[in-house]
């Protein structure tokens, strides 16, 4: 009996030595894949706060490429703007080209037609050139012999005519005077500036019916009423003619007066007066 309860408790002590070690042995295995499981766990923390900061990081950039992708439409619709403004304006400037170039076309169409016109004109100023210069020397010819024939006519005409006809017929005259009521003589150049100066022919008015012969006809008959002699000049140049007074003075010789303005003015033939060439003088006494 005792050696069965030996045996027994040899029997139970081997299955409790067996169980001990099997439930250390497990214990020991389920530390280990406890310590498995925890390594695993702190790998998968690890690896959450590597994806933590990961996402972090995405999120940031996210937000840095929504602010620019915000930024890029914004420039896009800026750009958008400006490509509508620049096609407007190249539709403008287009449109500018269009009217530029017909107002060219037109422009040289003109010029063109200046061009002709100037090639003509520069013909038609040739040809009247040569017409002015033909003219001119038919001019010139003419007043060389006008002042030619004047001045023999005037060296003719004052020898014998002043030198002798008004010598001898102002001594006649003088002898006469008295017998026939009318004593016409020559004024001095003093009495001759005092009858212009008391003279009003000037203040008359030149009108259509009053011209110039009209003022030296008043101008010699109030000269004759004062007792001068008073000489009716008739001026001739190329296309018209002019009238004016004289009085030959005693001892200034002959004297020329405008009697529109009471000037004394000179007379030569192949000079201008009045802006006109002289061709021919005649004094009427």
């Amino acid at each position: 009996m005792v050696e069965k309860k030996v045996i027994a408790l040899g029997l139970i002590c081997v299955v409790l030595s067996v169980g001990v070690f099997g439930a250390v042995m497990l214990l020991n295995q389920r530390d280990i894949e406890m310590q498995i499981k925890t390594d695993q766990i702190s790998g998968l923390e690890n690896e959450k706060l590597t994806l933590e900061t990961q996402v972090s990081t995405l999120q940031a950039n996210v937000s840095s490429l929504q602010s620019e992708t915000t930024s890029l439409n914004n420039e896009k619709t800026a750009l958008e703007t400006q490509v509508s403004s620049l096609q407007s304006e190249a539709a403008s400037l287009e449109n500018e080209k269009l009217t530029l170039e017909t107002q060219v076309s037109t422009l040289q169409a003109n010029v063109s037609g200046l061009q002709s016109e100037v090639v003509s004109l520069e013909n038609l100023t040739l040809s009247l050139e040569t017409q002015v210069s033909s003219l001119q020397s038919e001019v010139t010819s003419l007043e060389s012999e006008v002042i030619q024939s004047f001045n023999l006519g005037y060296a003719e005409g004052e020898s014998e005519g002043y030198e002798l006809g008004y010598v001898e017929g102002y001594v006649q005259g003088v002898e006469d005077g008295p017998e026939s009521g009318w004593y016409i003589r020559d004024p001095t150049y003093d009495e001759a500036i005092a009858f212009i100066n008391l003279d009003k022919t000037d203040e008359n008015s030149y009108n259509k019916t009053y011209v110039c012969y009209d003022f030296t006809a008043d101008f010699n008959s109030n000269a004759f009423q004062m007792g001068y002699r008073c000489g009716f000049v008739y001026i001739e140049f190329f296309d018209s003619a002019h009238a004016i007074a004289c009085f030959n003075t005693t001892d200034g010789g002959l004297i020329y007066i405008e009697p529109q303005s009471d000037e004394i003015v000179t007379l030569t033939i192949g000079q201008p007066y009045l802006g006109y060439i002289i061709i021919h003088i005649g004094i009427i006494w």
